[in-house]
């Protein structure tokens, strides 16, 4: 395993494996690496010649400057994990080679995918997330980059993004990794104290509930939407360190918030929580 900080020195290793007739795979990080981080990396290595893991906190998406930095960060222990998974490039840049003039004067941005769930409620992110996602498919150049849908709205951002633009790369989503409890793995989650823990196991519980209460009334015309998420909604703030930003169930293509589900409709619910101040994502398909 290799490592760069410099945007020309990633671009020189990743142009020699091409050069020799490799496939490059990315999988786009920020760090303080989990078990869903290192699921998207095999699913790389499984599809492609050579991968490149990115680590960069990048201060772009942050719109709140205490999270920014509170983020966990530990390098050494990232790549001792990626060097169990036989990572074959990584890329440290710091902030000034990411950004050498500051932060450009260039706004991205999907504002139909970004209406709704956490662009509603942190603005700026995903411009943040635009544009450090195509300085990374720009000189990085992969062949295939990797995204948990965790961050489901994230992915769906990036691949509309991919195709506007014509990038030369397929974005794949790959499903969310979790704990035994059904907590989804997050950098976050270790800022979580034990009692914040066990309040957070309760957001799967919330979400697992409402496709319970979907098979339940099964041979109905439809469903109201708005109940569904209250019944969410008020198992989650049931652990008293739980506070629900928002929880809705929206199409899985355009990110619109359904009012109501009709036999055999897809849809995805996910809500954004705080924990005890952390705030924490989650989201899972539902089919009425």
């Amino acid at each position: 395993m290799k490592s760069y900080q410099t945007i020309d020195d990633i671009r020189a290793a990743v142009q020699s494996a091409k050069q020799a007739g490799k496939t490059v795979g990315l999988v786009p990080t920020m760090g303080f690496l989990h078990e869903g981080h290192l699921e998207l990396i095999r699913q790389s290595k499984q599809d492609c010649d050579a991968t490149v893991v990115s680590i960069f906190v990048n201060p772009t998406q942050f719109n709140d400057a205490s999270d920014y930095q509170n983020y966990p960060v530990d390098i050494k222990r990232d790549l001792d994990l990626l060097a169990n998974e036989n990572v074959d490039l990584v890329f440290l840049p710091n902030p000034q080679e990411m950004y050498p003039e500051d932060v450009p004067e260039l706004k991205m941005s999907m504002p139909s995918l970004t209406a709704n769930l956490c662009g509603k409620f942190r603005p700026g992110h995903f411009d943040g997330v635009l544009l450090v996602v195509s300085k990374l498919f720009q000189i990085v150049s992969p062949s295939k980059a990797y995204f948990g849908l965790k961050d489901y709205q994230q992915y769906l951002v990036i691949h509309a993004m991919a195709r506007a633009l014509n990038f030369p790369v397929k974005v794949l989503g790959c499903e969310t990794i979790r704990e035994e409890d059904g907590l989804a793995m997050s950098s976050r989650n270790a800022r979580l104290s034990r009692k914040a823990r066990g309040h957070a196991a309760l957001i799967p519980r919330a979400l697992n509930l409402v496709q319970k209460t979907l098979q339940d009334r099964r041979g109905r015309r439809s469903v109201d939407c708005a109940e569904l998420c209250e019944i969410a909604w008020d198992v989650v703030e049931s652990g008293t360190l739980n506070r629900v930003e928002y929880m809705d169930i929206v199409d899985p293509n355009t990110l619109e918030i359904l009012e109501t589900l009709v036999p055999d409709q897809e849809a995805r619910i996910a809500t954004a929580v705080f924990c005890d101040g952390v705030r924490l994502i989650d989201n899972r398909s539902i089919q009425f």
